[in-house]
């Protein structure tokens, strides 16, 4: 007579057990969902503030390459040149200084991408109008800065590219004809060989940050105009229009 109460017990446990760990998962979705609540009406904003992050990475990159016979030098949007040489040039009274590179509209991009990284992240939390604007304001004038930064390195690029020049002085000719005998280049003489010469040259890396910070802006701007028109138009208006019929008089009337 136990054998039926001892396997209905059996089965009561069996039963509840799945029961038990679907609420828990189902629980856990809620509360999944509830946080990232913010994130999915923000989406805008999550991406503007992606796209920012990668624009500030993007910065150290080298954005100007240019390269000749006495080596390579390469710089990014701070300024910082990194310089391969030959030393072909060391004996020579005119050989090209280092030109000076700024970094300032990279600081300047810097400091408006760390604006607007905070102000959406307050605004995320506190949903305010001001930090909307903020946001606006500091991803365009990074974008701004990112541009002006581009086109400053590309003017340097004539400077960048006279470092890996030859020189033809005596210190120069005597350098040029070292590096032929070690091995490490050729040697230029009038009329027997031909040789291709490129000027400085952009990287892919500066156009990316400019395409980055543009895309961030405009994420900006369009999550501000839907909360905006979500806040003037609270109510969707249907779109059908509404039918009235109207019955022509009996002739009882």
């Amino acid at each position: 007579m136990e054998q039926p109460n001892s396997a209905r017990a059996i089965t009561s446990r069996h039963g509840t057990a799945p029961a038990r760990a679907t609420q828990g998962r189902a629980a856990e979705l809620t509360e999944l969902r509830a946080r990232l609540g913010p994130l999915q009406t923000y989406w805008g904003y999550v991406l503007a503030a992606v796209g920012s992050t990668v624009t500030f990475i993007l910065l150290f990159q080298s954005w100007i390459t240019a390269q000749g016979p006495d080596g390579r030098v390469a710089a990014n949007a701070f300024g910082r040149l990194e310089i391969t040489t030959n030393a072909m040039n060391v004996w020579s009274k005119v050989a090209p200084k280092t030109p000076p590179v700024t970094g300032m509209w990279a600081i300047l991009a810097s400091a408006a991408i760390i604006i607007a990284l905070c102000a959406i992240v307050l605004n995320i939390r506190l949903r305010n109008e001001l930090l909307a604007r903020l946001t606006m304001i500091s991803l365009a004038c990074a974008a701004l800065f990112v541009i002006l930064c581009l086109i400053y390195l590309n003017g340097k690029g004539a400077e960048l590219k006279a470092m890996t020049g030859r020189t033809y002085d005596l210190g120069g000719q005597i350098g040029q004809i070292l590096n032929w005998a070690t091995g490490r280049g050729k040697l230029a003489i009038p009329g027997t060989s031909t040789a291709s010469y490129a000027s400085a040259s952009l990287t892919h890396w500066g156009f990316l940050a400019v395409v980055t910070s543009l895309g961030s802006t405009m994420a900006a701007i369009a999550q501000w105009l839907l909360l905006r028109r979500a806040t003037d138009n609270p109510v969707r208006l249907s779109w059908r229009m509404p039918i009235v019929l109207s019955r022509a008089p009996s002739n009882d009337d």
